[in-house]
Formats: C-alpha cells, sequence, structure tokens
C-alpha cells in the first residue's frame, strides 16, 4: 500500500499539548516537505526580513522557503509538488487580511490548481480549522483588483471574520480552483479544561490576542511614517512619532471624536528599540480598547492618520519605495486597498461618509458568504 507524502505549511504557533504539530506529523507519517511563511518557523525573523539563509535540520524532510528574496519566493513551484499526495494547511491567522500568512495559502492554492489541471494529478488540501482569533465581526471593503499584493487578496474585506478553512473555501470557489480541500477541525484537541488553548504569537509582532483587535485597522500605520510600536512590548497598541506632541489637547480631542466609548487614548513617551525611530523618543499613545465588539479598528485608525496629516503636514509622510516586494504602488495603496479610502487620507470624504460605505460593503460580504454557504 503506497505511503501518502505529505507538505505542510506551518510555523510554532501550531503547537498542542506541549508538541508542535509538524514533530507529531513526522513521528506518524510521511511528511515529505515543510513550507515556511514569513519570519521563518519560530517567529524568529522581523517583517519583510528574507528567511532564504534559515537552516533547520529535521531529518530528510525537504524545506521549502516562501518567504525569500524576491518575488518569486512567494509562489510553490510545481518541482516542489511533484511528490505531494496532499498539503496540510496548519497555521495560524489574526483575522485581518493584510497577514501574510493566508495569503501564502491561497497562492499554493492556485499553484495547486494549475499543476493538477496540467498534470492530471490530484493533490488534496487539508486545513487544519482554527476559529478566527478576533471573532466574526466584519470591518471595512474588499480589496480592489488593482491593490492585489502579498498584503492582501483581491476582494477580500479588511476584517474578514473568517476562520481558516472558511477562507480557505471562499478562495477556492470565488477564483473557482476546483480544489478538494478537507477540513480538520482543531477545536476537539482544546476541549480538556485541563489543556486549554494557549496564545502562542504566530509572528514576532502579534505578542498577544489582544493584539489582533488593534492591528485591523493599525497596519496601515506601516504605509507612513508614523511607528506601529515595533521595537516595543505592545506592537500596534503603542504608536506615535518623534513630531507628535502628547499635550497638545486639540490632537487628543480629535482623536476622540469617534467611538470614545469604546477605546482609551493613553498618551505616552516610548523609544524603540529597533524598526522605525530607533532609540528615539516619540510622543503618542497606547489604544486601549475597551469594547472590542463594538470598537471599530480600521474607522480609528483611518481617522488618525488623517489627523495627525492635518496636525502635522510639514513632518507627517506616507511612505515610499518597496513594500512587500512591490515598488509599483506605495504601501499605503496596497493596504487601504480601496480608491474610496485613499481619498478619505487625502482629504476627501467624512469620517461619516466613509463609515456608511464599510457598513455597505460588509452588508454585501456577508450575503456574498450566505450565497456560498460559508455563513
Amino acid at each position: 500500500m503506497k505511503r501518502e507524502k505529505f507538505g505542510l505549511l506551518t510555523n510554532q504557533s501550531a503547537f498542542t499539548r506541549g508538541m508542535y504539530h509538524f514533530e507529531v506529523l513526522q513521528e506518524k507519517y510521511f511528511l515529505h516537505t515543510l513550507f515556511l511563511p514569513e519570519h521563518g518557523l519560530f517567529a524568529e525573523l522581523q517583517d519583510q526580513v528574507s528567511g532564504s539563509n534559515l537552516k533547520y535540520e529535521y531529518g530528510d524532510i525537504k524545506i521549502v522557503n516562501l518567504y525569500g528574496d524576491d518575488e518569486n519566493s512567494l509562489i510553490v513551484k510545481d518541482s516542489d509538488l511533484e511528490n505531494l499526495d496532499a498539503i496540510v494547511f496548519d497555521i495560524s491567522d489574526v483575522g485581518s487580511r493584510y497577514y501574510t500568512f493566508l495569503t501564502s495559502c491561497f497562492y499554493i492554492l492556485q499553484s495547486v490548481s494549475s499543476f493538477n489541471d496540467s498534470n492530471k494529478k490530484k493533490i488534496n488540501i487539508i486545513v487544519y480549522n482554527k476559529k478566527n482569533p478576533i471573532g466574526k465581526k466584519i470591518e471595512g471593503s474588499p480589496l480592489q483588483k488593482q491593490y492585489s499584493s502579498f498584503v492582501g487578496v483581491e476582494s477580500v474585506l479588511h476584517r474578514h471574520g473568517l476562520s481558516i478553512y472558511e477562507l480557505m473555501e471562499y478562495y477556492n470557489r470565488e477564483f473557482s480552483l476546483h480544489l478538494n480541500i478537507i477540513r480538520v477541525d482543531m477545536q476537539k484537541f482544546y476541549k480538556e479544561k485541563s489543556d486549554p488553548f494557549l496564545w502562542v504569537p504566530p509572528s514576532p509582532n502579534i505578542p498577544t490576542l489582544t493584539t489582533c483587535y488593534a492591528y485591523v485597522g493599525q497596519c496601515l500605520l506601516e504605509g507612513t511614517n508614523l511607528s506601529e510600536g515595533r521595537g516595543t512590548t505592545k506592537p500596534f497598541e503603542i504608536f506615535g512619532a518623534p513630531f507628535i506632541n502628547i499635550q497638545d489637547k486639540a490632537v487628543l480631542k480629535e482623536l476622540r471624536k469617534y467611538q470614545s466609548d469604546n477605546f482609551y487614548l493613553r498618551p505616552l513617551i516610548f523609544m524603540p528599540t529597533f524598526h522605525k525611530y530607533k532609540n528615539e523618543l516619540c510622543g503618542g499613545f497606547q489604544l486601549m480598547i475597551r469594547d472590542s465588539d463594538n470598537f471599530d479598528s480600521l474607522l480609528f485608525s483611518l481617522h488618525f492618520i488623517k489627523t495627525i496629516r492635518k496636525f502635522y503636514p510639514e513632518q507627517f509622510q506616507f511612505l515610499s519605495g518597496v513594500y512587500e516586494f512591490r515598488s509599483d504602488k506605495s504601501a499605503i495603496e496596497l493596504l487601504g486597498g480601496d480608491d474610496k479610502i485613499l481619498e478619505f487620507l487625502n482629504g476627501k470624504g467624512s469620517y461619516k461618509q466613509l463609515k456608511e460605505y464599510f457598513r455597505f460593503e460588509e452588508q454585501i460580504w456577508k450575503k456574498k458568504l450566505k450565497k456560498l454557504k460559508l455563513l
């Protein structure tokens, strides 16, 4: 009887009962290939750092790095698929479309679909399904085709509200990939009270579950010269820049203008130990979310960026140059992914109008998911 060969996309977030899941698969099955996402197997690399020099010794397992020195490294090659019978996705999401792990999954789905068609072979996809850590709430608008990139798959909202399996099935149906996707529900592994689900940082700047709620909007700061808090103990929750004056009451009043019942802003001074403004004093804030069910992180962050640009027009900048291997569009364009959002940041339209636009698009997303039987 033929022994099936498995490929596995995973990292340190796949950890249960004292063992990494890839170790279990290695012991019990024929784990042929290990696919590594951005940040490496143990999330040891910072954002946008190539993993091409990472070396691991796990017997005869073939290791394929999916975040290397150029954009071509993101795509699985036919030579990496030809010996496989199935590929397992065992990776954590944080609920936002920018998070590159799930884009890597999408790229694998595309590669397998093409490979199956051309080779008349059937590589199955097995998804170790985990609940969306920030629930089923959705936020934002669908990513427009011209902004598709590694930080955003076309048509997906900023906060999609889907589990990993549901998102993979969405990709499968939306892009007519015709793949057989098998669901393995991971909740059964966490039923015992003595063995609760434990948070393992899926990447170096998502240290806690609360970070995920902030990340929905705060990831947009990557497209600006504002520090998103990398180099602090609370990335995406702490943010600012050297030119922000925390004693300016007008700025604080403007930032608290909307959703004020759902969060606190704690003014502070911080000094990043790496990344933007390394070893420089920055004025800024800690975002303290009081009501995660009703707080709109995306709207807050867009309002924050627009406000800082208004009060500090000479100092604030949108970043240019290469971002996630792309130089044809700026980081804020790729992250925002929507002309109306970019217009808002450039002074066109009000907060109320943007909120109404998001609510309209969110309803369309819900109807689409219901039609696909994903809700």
